[in-house]
């Protein structure tokens, strides 16, 4: 049966994520007006493009430009699963100028519409899960730039950045805004705007003060929050809530990754 989500995640200029499973489901033929960057994560998907029919199969990383006509459905009985983010222009030409620390960079030049490249595919689909998914603002960006680099690295390098030294601004006072707001949910913009960088420079400066990316530094901080809470007496729902997770199936899946055990089992220890 075909199911699919779409998402526009909060923060993140227009962009939107599908997430789909077909297998009857027939396109007619039709553009968008956004970029389109996805990946077919099994199955063949049969798409007309460009003028030629195409046969896409699991492993395949898919491009496209605003206003590239395109159809098609499935490539067998087996249907295709995929993955799929619409980027405005708008939205593509600033991630383009942070990417290149440029402030007028030239448009993508991906080469070709499909590209069989099974590592990047499953790179692309692990960070869209959590661009699609994830409940923090600061996953979602950093998974955002993470994917952005690796495909625009492999697929369109003449828009690699140039060779400018790395600035760490005020990195510091970043990572004291994080350390102060350990029970809210805080998007990147605002650390850009604690440290004076661009987003792909302020999560790289972060990364090189702390070790940790900013959405797992500020992750590991609720949890170490929520060991306290939990030494205290507290229960597992409550600290979950006073440590701005989502709910408390979400602070217990962090809670065991991190610490090994349970919130419950730490609790009992």
């Amino acid at each position: 049966m075909d199911h699919a989500t779409i998402r526009r995640p909060p923060g993140l200029r227009g962009i939107e994520t599908l997430c789909a499973r077909y297998l009857r489901r027939r396109f007619k033929p039709h553009a968008h007006d956004e970029y389109i960057l996805g990946v077919i994560e099994s199955g063949v998907h049969a798409v007309w493009h460009g003028g030629e029919g195409h046969l896409v199969p699991g492993g395949s990383v898919v491009v496209m430009r605003p206003g590239d006509v395109h159809h098609g459905g499935a490539g067998d009985a087996r249907g295709w699963s995929q993955r799929m983010i619409y980027i405005p222009e708008a939205a593509m030409r600033e991630i383009l100028a942070d990417l290149g620390d440029r402030d007028s960079p030239p448009s993508p030049d991906f080469g070709a519409a499909f590209h069989a490249r099974p590592d990047l595919a499953r790179r692309f689909a692990a960070l869209h899960e959590t661009l699609h998914a994830a409940p923090e603002a600061l996953a979602r960006d950093v998974a955002l730039d993470a994917l952005m680099r690796a495909v625009l690295r492999e697929l369109a390098p003449g828009l690699r950045s140039r060779a400018t030294p790395s600035p760490e601004g005020r990195i510091d006072d970043a990572v004291e805004y994080l350390r102060s707001r350990v029970d809210e949910d805080v998007a990147l913009e605002e650390l850009c705007a604690v440290s004076g960088l661009r987003r792909r420079q302020t999560i790289a400066a972060f990364q090189r003060r702390t070790g940790l990316p900013p959405h797992a530094w500020h992750l590991q901080q609720k949890i170490r929050k929520t060991q306290g809470l939990l030494r205290a007496g507290m229960s597992a729902a409550r600290a979950a809530a006073e440590t701005g997770f989502a709910d408390q199936s979400h602070m217990t899946r962090h809670f065991t990754a991190i610490v090994g055990v349970t919130p419950g089992a730490y609790a009992r220890s």
